[in-house]
């Protein structure tokens, strides 16, 4: 049941203290712009959990797993750029944040985690259900803080509307993140629907509810550029800009314009990793280079009319190691570019940092005297090797794990979401992906590069959104296989595209492949599970592929509301071989 504000501060008015903190908690968080809270079963959460569920300004979700709910408000934290309230129980249900907390942390996604508590004097004495959730998430938050015990006067429900708003506005700083508060509460939990004797005043809850920030802005960034180190940049004609995983926030074709601009006005190519909007809007920029994995492999790489003596670094690094290592070789003066106070470079070049957004240097830039010739160059490099690779892909009839984010680039409806799972998904579409303009978004927990979560978070990412495509493997589908209990909560639509080839496929790159035993029970741990009945035992349509034209023909037709799996069985021997052998054919 869901009430509009005045009557729920009626109903509160015949409830308890707790159940009064608790909706005077959702109510200051829905003001600030908070639109979805996903709460899991639980006793001493249960003001929270009934205040959300009754306040008709939120979304309540429920899932029933806390880690599956907790990547899933990661998915939708990401997309929208929005914090995410989660809501728990006390004891071990907050543990099970931990690995979707992490991955919030390290790729600056706001979440609000508000973990329900013993008082403290049932702590520490053998209290069921009951841990030590103190500064549990230790440095991976931005901020925590432990709630006082609900109390009803007019100087501690502002103390309670305060704290919320430095939690949101924390959330949302320039190093954006994840945010914790823990919430104490003593019995009883429950609204008592028989008292007639208010705890409080409609007219102090409104008063209490009132806040004066503006909803669930991001903080601005401020410019902090060194004019001097802009100069030092822009003194170099033969410069390569490097942009990795990115979600910004200003807005995908906004991030790809501001690009084109630095791009244009320096005349460097710009060299594009799959996880951001570049190639997704790639005429926006005319010296766009995707298919660097492929070129710089070979022994054309060392040509002198590729060597940088400039690197501009926007974000992290690309996925691709040949990129990184063929970086980490060049004598070449770096500058690194981040909206966040973070050190983004594991090469540990000599290089300047530049706090700052792409929008602010391309503003700050002037334009340069520019070296045609030198983006020319990499530019014929990149045609050469899109043919070479599109060539070898229209050969391939079997199913080959790599072909499918190449035609999913090419397919996809205009302006779907995608998200790609870690490992080998992630790194074929890197590989693989056309440059092109379909506006689709595309997400991946590049955090901690962990596989945990993926669906989950897929679900989030789709939910309320656009159509949404997740590219996945079979041991990340599987380790995350708790997700499915939460499609039910799914507003919008995911599908799932499953490469099954029975095992961690990524592990077949490295030397362990060649130890068998012990590779194959250690290393790439095939499963055998028949991923169709998983989905019947959920209730989730599931549909094999057994060819391209069927999946193209599945991918570009009618938007299917809800969770579906599409399965495509490969051979990942076979893959890696189909892999090296498009890889050797692209080598220039």
């Amino acid at each position: 049941m869901s009430l509009p504000v005045t009557e729920l501060f009626d109903l509160i008015a015949r409830s308890n203290v707790n159940s009064a903190w608790g909706a005077l908690t959702v109510e200051v968080l829905a003001r600030l712009g908070v639109e979805c809270i996903v709460t899991s079963p639980g006793s001493r959460s249960t003001p929270l959990t009934i205040a959300a569920a009754r306040n008709a300004r939120v979304e309540a979700l429920t899932i029933l797993d806390e880690r599956s709910a907790a990547f899933y408000a990661l998915g939708l934290a990401k997309r929208t750029g929005r914090p995410v309230a989660l809501v728990c129980t006390s004891g071990s249900a907050a543990v099970n944040y931990w690995p979707a907390v992490l991955e919030a942390s390290m790729s600056g996604t706001p979440l609000l985690l508000l973990t329900a508590d013993r008082p403290a004097e049932l702590r520490g004495c053998s209290s069921g259900q009951t841990i030590d959730q103190l500064k549990l998430y230790g440095d991976c938050v931005r901020h925590f803080s432990e709630l006082a015990l609900p109390e009803c006067t007019p100087g501690m429900l502002a103390y309670l509307r305060q704290t919320l708003v430095h939690a949101v506005n924390i959330s949302l700083g320039a190093n954006a993140g994840p945010v914790h508060l823990n919430f104490p509460f003593r019995d009883p939990l429950s609204p008592d629907p028989r008292a007639t004797q208010g705890v409080v005043a409609a007219s102090v809850m409104e008063e209490a509810a009132t806040v004066s920030t503006r909803p669930c802005e991001a903080v601005a960034l401020g410019v902090g550029l060194d004019l001097v180190a802009l100069e030092r940049l822009s003194s170099h004609s033969k410069g390569l800009i490097i942009v990795g995983a990115e979600n910004p926030r200003c807005g995908d074709e906004a991030f790809a314009d501001a690009v084109a601009m630095i791009s244009n006005k320096l005349g460097w190519p710009v060299l594009a990793d799959v996880l951001n909007p570049l190639r997704n809007h790639a005429s926006e920029s005319s010296a766009l280079i995707t298919r660097y994995d492929s070129f710089l492999r070979g022994a054309e790489s060392e040509s002198s009319s590729l060597q940088p003596t400039a690197i501009l670094q926007i974000g992290t690094l690309p996925t691709s190691k040949v990129l990184r290592a063929w970086l980490g070789a060049r004598d070449a003066v770096s500058f690194l570019l981040t909206a966040r106070p973070l050190n983004t470079d594991p090469l540990h070049r000599v290089a300047t940092p530049l706090y700052g957004d792409v929008h602010s240097l391309a503003e700050h830039l002037q334009h340069q005297r520019v070296d045609t010739e030198w983006a020319a160059e990499w530019s014929s490099c990149e045609a050469r090797a899109t043919l070479a690779i599109d060539q070898q892909m229209q050969g391939i009839e079997t199913l080959f794990e790599g072909k499918v984010a190449w035609l999913l680039s090419q397919h996809l409806p205009v302006g779907t979401t995608v998200f790609l799972a870690s490992s080998m998904s992630v790194r074929y579409a890197e590989y693989f992906w056309v440059a092109g303009n379909r506006a689709c978004g595309v997400y991946c927990n590049r955090g901690a590069n962990g596989i945990d979560g993926t669906l989950s978070t897929a679900l989030g990412v789709a939910h309320g959104g656009s159509p949404a495509v997740l590219l996945t493997g079979d041991l990340a589908f599987l380790h995350d296989s708790n997700g499915l209990l939460a499609a039910n909560q799914l507003r919008g639509s995911l599908t799932v595209i499953l490469i099954n080839n029975n095992g961690g496929g990524i592990f077949e790159h490295l030397p362990v492949a060649e130890l068998d035993p012990p590779f194959e029970t250690y290393f790439s741990t095939p499963q055998n599970v028949d991923i169709a009945k998983v989905c019947a035992a959920h209730g989730v349509p599931h549909q094999a592929i057994s060819d391209w034209a069927q999946l193209v023909a599945t991918i570009t037709g009618a938007t299917v509301p809800g969770l579906r799996i599409l399965e495509l069985t490969t051979d990942r021997k076979a893959d890696r071989q189909h892999l090296l052998e498009i890889l050797s054919a692209s080598t220039l």
